[in-house]
């Protein structure tokens, strides 16, 4: 069953995404046993590496299921058969193991059995079944957390840590390589680790296997078999405590409670139609949990992102985490109207567009300005680099105006239908997929910042302060321009199309010709169609992907980032191409990196917007029921 579930759900891009995915599993599988290949003149450090490499793939398991979403094969599968809890636990363990991550995981640990092999017989037997129980427990530990963590999911305290994990992945997915350069800038590789940290790394569970297999090459087979029997003791209480979990109801949802009644005030700002949807707004962000892991995660992100060079003694970084922030909430809090579900006819009936979208808007400034400007002002200050204040100055309110209108109008143009409010599933990531538009949107929200860091660019090349500081009344115009058109643009959309944004929160699928009168019927409206999603052949899927992959290394790693230590005279070499070559020709290779990467963003937005030859979905009769041509995730259909 499983293995069919995973052969039927490899179509189309996911399969692009698998295959991917499990190219880049192999990689860092093979990297893992190649380090217990090496040969270091400090005593122990080979176990050292090898446990915090262990570590690391135990909070890939841990954080990997709830990025990826639920199990393929769940309890709820087999919730109409008489099995007992334990059964139902052993069974699905034993599938856990049919799996791509699972057998990459496997191959991982092949790694702690090379390393027993070259210490002798006696670590070598005791690494055999120190692998296995290594990895029963990370299958066990992932399936315990992503239960624990669905049960907390729906709170506030849930959707915090979420939106804290969610930023942790993306930080480390685009920026681990500084890691990279962390380690190697310690020269950990030379002197090893400290007493302290080597311990500690061996007293985690991710660690005890290394542990087993030294103290057997050491001779102290207690200790040797203490730890294995510990890793067994705690696969069995861990499978206890995810069969506890199995076939309980599904639990509440959490209910924040309003505040005492208070009578909307008559006068001032927030009064008015726009006024009450500023207090709706600002209530949703703090109440409603999906709302707050939106918020979290583009202020974690930005950051940790900044942050993280810290770790090799730079804050080249640290002035642009406040530009960085109004970015990523571009990327994260787009998709709001999706968000409210089909509570938009609320809106549509009471003939309040205008004034729910600047209401939201209004409530956008409110939260995350204050926010922006006090990461920026603190980690400018922080970072010593007095330079970067005209920088920050002109870049900050573009970035954040032009996020806001950019908000605003995405949320109406490119809106991908989710689960209402009250059908949201446990798992954060099993909601609306906007994988493709808020990587589109990413970049997109660094155009407004064009005009003003041209002018302060070019008071820089003039060597003029006073041009440069221009540049932050440029970016306040800049700004304040893009979020009243761009918000004026939305609301007369939304005043146009609401039906059929209704009907596509209401059935998952886009209105067509045949049922934009329908769709008009409910609230009087009688709008043009919205644009069909263009139906992209396999090919096209896969280039498009790759297009997205390829374009983001060459883009950042190899492109921006290799310019910018150029720039500022870093000597890391780690992974740059650019870095790489002699000193005329390393700027043209970052140059023509940045190129790439360009074109292939290009190439991968014409194709998902089907300006490349993507032929647009035809809806299908299926029985009298107009099937969904999109695909989209959305749990339930209404038929029409």
């Amino acid at each position: 069953m499983k293995l069919r579930l995973i052969r039927n759900s490899m179509t189309g891009g996911k399969a692009v995404w698998m295959v991917t995915g499990a190219i880049l599993g192999l990689m860092f599988a093979a990297a893992t046993v190649a380090l217990a290949f090496v040969r270091l003149e400090t005593p122990g450090l080979v176990s050292d590496l090898l446990a915090v490499t262990f570590l690391i793939w135990t909070l890939g398991w841990m954080v990997g299921p709830l990025w990826g979403g639920s199990a393929v094969l769940r309890n709820d599968h087999f919730a109409l058969l008489p099995l007992p809890r334990r059964g139902l636990a052993l069974g699905l363990l034993a599938a856990a193991f049919v799996g791509i991550t699972t057998v990459v995981t496997a191959l991982a640990f092949l790694g702690l059995v090379v390393h027993g092999i070259r210490s002798g017989l006696g670590p070598a037997l005791v690494s055999v079944p120190a692998a296995a129980a290594q990895l029963v427990f990370v299958v066990l530990l992932s399936r315990v957390t992503h239960a624990l963590f669905g049960a907390v999911a729906g709170s506030r305290f849930g959707a915090f840590v979420t939106g804290l994990l969610f930023a942790a992945m993306l930080v480390l997915t685009q920026s681990g390589w500084m890691l990279v350069v962390a380690v190697v800038a310690s020269r950990v590789t030379e002197t090893g680790f400290s007493g302290f940290v080597s311990t500690a790394i061996r007293s985690v569970p991710s660690g005890w296997g290394v542990a087993a297999v030294d103290a057997a090459d050491s001779g102290d087979w207690w200790q040797s078999l203490g730890a294995l029997a510990g890793l067994v003791a705690l696969c069995v209480l861990l499978l206890a405590v995810w069969s506890r979990t199995l076939g309980q109801a599904r639990h509440g949802r959490s209910v924040v409670r309003g505040s005492a009644r208070r009578a909307a005030p008559a006068r001032g700002a927030l009064s008015g139609a726009t006024g009450a949807v500023v207090r709706k707004e600002l209530r949703t962000w703090l109440r409603d949990p999906q709302r707050v892991t939106m918020a979290v995660t583009p202020l974690a992100w930005a950051l940790g992102t900044a942050l993280l060079p810290l770790t090799f003694d730079t804050g080249l970084l640290l002035p642009w985490a406040g530009p960085a922030l109004p970015v990523m909430v571009v990327a994260t809090a787009y998709n709001l109207y999706s968000q409210d579900g089909t509570s938009l006819w609320l809106t549509l009936t009471t003939g309040s567009q205008r004034a729910d979208v600047r209401g939201r808007q209004w409530a956008c400034l409110l939260l995350f300005g204050p926010l922006t400007v006090a990461v920026t002002v603190v980690c400018t200050a922080a970072s010593g680099y007095s330079w970067t204040w005209p920088w920050v100055a002109a870049l900050v309110p573009a970035l954040l105006g032009g996020g806001i209108g950019l908000t605003s109008y995405a949320s109406v143009t490119a809106l991908v239908p989710g689960p209402d409010a009250h059908k949201r599933p446990d798992s954060p990531l099993d909601r609306a997929d906007t994988t493709g538009p808020s990587n589109a949107l990413f970049f997109v929200a660094l155009l407004p910042a064009v005009p003003a860091a041209g002018v302060v660019a070019l008071g820089t090349v003039l060597d003029n302060s006073l041009v440069g500081w221009l540049g932050a009344p440029v970016g306040v115009a800049t700004g304040v321009l893009l979020a009243l058109r761009l918000g004026r643009v939305a609301a007369d959309r939304l005043t146009a199309h609401g039906p059929e944004l209704l009907l596509l929160m209401r059935t998952g699928r886009p209105a067509t010709p045949g049922t934009a009168g329908e769709a008009s019927a409910g609230t009087g409206n009688a709008g043009a169609a919205t644009r069909v999603k263009p139906q992209l052949t396999r090919r096209q899927e896969v280039v498009t992907l790759l297009s997205w992959v390829f374009g983001g290394l060459a883009l950042f790693p190899q492109g921006l980032v290799p310019l910018i230590f150029l720039l500022a005279d870093v000597d890391a070499k780690v992974w740059f191409l650019a870095l790489y070559t002699p000193d005329p020709w390393s700027w043209a290779v970052a140059l023509v990196m940045i190129a790439v990467g360009v074109t292939l963003f290009i190439r991968a937005v014409r194709l998902s917007t089907g300006r490349a030859g993507g032929k647009p979905a035809a809806p299908q009769e299926n029985g009298g029921e107009a099937t969904d041509p999109s695909h989209s995730r959305h749990p339930e259909r209404e038929s029409t």
